[in-house]
């Protein structure tokens, strides 16, 4: 417990000693984190955004014409039982025509020449997460074809395709530049520790000359890097909050506006002390990447 109070009394006495080149650390690792922060919230967004989009993809079943009413309830409990799909549900040619001439009222002249009703009844199936992708979509169509009173499949591959790409690209994205923001501060917070070990040389020889071991003398250094990227990482999220609650009003005046209801997340609390955690992991990579080369 001694040792304890040791390193964190020397840590705090380092960063007293080196008290402006600490404040500019700690601001630049902060601005660094908040940009990789803003990337955060911009990906949780998005991927929620997206991830309603996905919902919206449907399978359309559109069956033969004078199909059975028998066909049609066997057909239903088939679909109903097939893996993958969570709901089926069945459109009939009078639905069918309806929901159309809902969808063009006022634009009589579409409904003009049409008839006898032309349109098929039909299946619409709602598809469990897993299978909302290209890959899984297809392998069901597949399958789905040589069901007994189905004439034809429909999906919007172009659709599904465009959807599983956007988060693909968010995922390789937000990896990508986690990683380039991550060496940034660590390289940051290295140049900072190198520094106070460098102006500490003489009371490290003195360390060494009375048996004081390596981990002994590197620990306060350690304790330092960490400190500093957990207070960059604070003043990050106090920054990153700042911005988020002043987009939040803007979109809020914009749904005023347009009439939409678009809300926009923060970082949940998990997600939040992760982010502490990994400034202060990045502190401590950046000590250890300084002291390794000159203790």
């Amino acid at each position: 417990m001694r040792q304890f109070r040791y390193f964190f009394k020397e840590a705090f006495l380092n960063l007293r000693t080196n008290q402006s080149i600490a404040v500019v650390s700690t601001v630049t690792i902060a601005f660094t984190m908040m940009l990789f922060g803003l990337f955060l919230v911009m990906y949780l967004n998005l991927n929620t955004l997206v991830g309603s989009l996905r919902q919206e993809i449907k399978v359309i079943l559109y069956l033969r014409d004078g199909i059975s009413e028998k066909d049609v309830a066997a057909l239903d409990e088939k679909l109903r039982s097939q893996s993958g799909i969570s709901d089926a549900t069945y459109i009939s040619k009078e639905q069918a025509l309806e929901d159309f001439q809902r969808a063009v009222e006022g634009r009589d002249i579409l409904l003009r020449g049409l008839g006898d009703n032309p349109l098929p009844a039909s299946f619409e199936l709602t598809l469990e997460k897993t299978f909302q992708t290209s890959e899984a979509i297809r392998r069901m169509a597949e399958q789905l074809k040589g069901l007994k009173g189905v004439e034809d499949i429909q999906y919007g591959r172009e659709w599904v395709d465009n959807v599983n790409t956007v988060l693909e690209t968010m995922k390789v994205g937000s990896t990508l530049i986690g990683l380039i923001l991550g060496l940034a501060a660590a390289v940051i917070i290295s140049g900072t520790i190198r520094l106070t070990v460098w102006s500490r040389l003489e009371d490290i020889e003195v360390l060494r000359l009375i048996g004081a071991t390596r981990a002994y003398i590197q620990m306060p250094f350690l304790l330092e890097g960490s400190l500093l990227g957990l207070f960059g990482g604070a003043i990050s999220v106090l920054l990153l909050r700042g911005i988020y609650e002043l987009a939040r009003i803007r979109l809020a005046e914009m749904n005023g506006f347009l009439g939409s209801s678009l809300t926009l997340m923060f970082l949940p609390t998990p997600w939040l002390i992760l982010f502490l955690a990994a400034g202060a992991g990045l502190g401590c990579a950046g000590s250890l990447l300084s002291i390794r080369r000159l203790l």
